[in-house]
């Protein structure tokens, strides 16, 4: 999704970005709102939107996702995998957070009893060691690599021990994902800024933010690996806050 121009990562504003972006999907799709917020995050229709909904719950329950328990979505945006939490008849305590008000008010309205906050800032909208299960999609794929440790430090901090955080990332080892790098290469070569900030992470980068926090090494599924659910896309990270007494 192309949003707006920057100079710098300093002056990229995701929050003007995204809501210039909602207001293009809004008025292009005026007599089909569903549609709208679909397109608004990366799904070009509805079913799709359903359907990449129902893949993250999928992978939610092969890192442990049950019944009452305390999960926390961090950038819920429109509702994808909220919605998709709903329709399967999972029972627990769903909490999000997304920049962007009218995200957050779209969950509130169509998930019935969950609860969705705004938070701007580089902190997680919970008490300390309150959350079981921390997910986050595309999230660190759009904000610098210190936004991304401090995530992952505040994550720690609102998970319970034992508690897991899974994510996905963008990686240049992954061919996959070279699709997103070239653009980026193409525009530069012209003189011209990328429209969005992309970022890559390195697997030993996020194992060294891990061990630096306290979580127990992570582990990692490809892109492409369609051995638990279907293929991702984004490589898939889940580290986790150990049980045992923390020194």
């Amino acid at each position: 999704m192309k949003f707006a121009f920057w100079r710098n990562a300093s002056e990229y504003s995701s929050v003007e970005a995204y809501n210039l972006y909602l207001d293009k999907c809004l008025r292009r799709h005026r007599h089909d709102q569903n549609l709208a917020y679909a397109v608004a995050v990366g799904s070009l229709t509805v079913e799709l939107f359903e359907r990449q909904g129902d893949l993250q719950v999928e992978v939610l329950r092969r890192y442990g996702l049950r019944d009452g328990m305390v999960v926390f979505d961090l950038g819920c945006g429109s509702g994808r995998t909220a919605q998709a939490l709903h329709r399967s008849g999972w029972q627990g305590s769903y909490h999000g957070s997304d920049i962007i008000a009218r995200f957050v008010e779209r969950v509130r309205r169509t998930c019935p009893g969950y609860n969705a906050v705004v938070q701007r800032g580089l902190d997680i909208a919970m008490p300390d060691a309150s959350v079981d299960l921390l997910y986050h999609w595309s999230v660190f794929t759009h904000i610098p690599v210190e936004e991304c440790y401090l995530y992952m430090q505040d994550a720690y901090r609102v998970l319970k021990p034992g508690g897991r955080m899974v994510f996905s990332f963008l990686e240049l080892n992954d061919p996959g994902h070279l699709r997103v790098f070239e653009p980026r290469v193409s525009f530069l070569e012209s003189g011209r800024r990328p429209p969005l900030l992309d970022t890559f992470l390195h697997r030993d980068w996020i194992a060294g933010f891990a061990d630096r926090l306290g979580f127990a090494p992570p582990s990692f599924t490809d892109g492409n690996d369609d051995t638990c659910h279907p293929p991702f896309w984004q490589t898939l990270a889940s580290v986790t806050k150990p049980a045992g007494p923390q020194g």
